[in-house]
């Protein structure tokens, strides 16, 4: 069984989020800013991205898709580290 995560970022919201298994991210809507181990990555909607494991930062606006990269647990593929509002 695959579960996913949806997302809604509004601008000026900073999510950093832990990976411990690699994911993939659809980017539903809107535009959006990743980075992971030092890579920048630019999502608009209907993108989509294989990520790696590790500490993701999550900026834009819109609707994310979080899924990981293969069928884990529920719940163990990812924790929320923080939420920042940055405006």
């Amino acid at each position: 069984m695959s579960h996913s995560l949806r997302l809604e970022l509004a601008a000026g919201e900073l999510l950093v989020v832990q990976l411990s298994h690699p994911c993939q991210i659809y980017a539903r809507s809107g535009a959006h800013w990743l980075t992971i181990d030092g890579l920048d990555i630019c999502l608009q909607g209907g993108d989509t991205v294989q990520l790696p494991a590790g500490k993701l930062l999550l900026e834009g606006r819109g609707q994310l898709e979080m899924r990981p990269g293969t069928n884990f647990p529920q719940c163990s593929w990812l924790s929320i580290a923080s939420h920042f509002q940055t405006a």
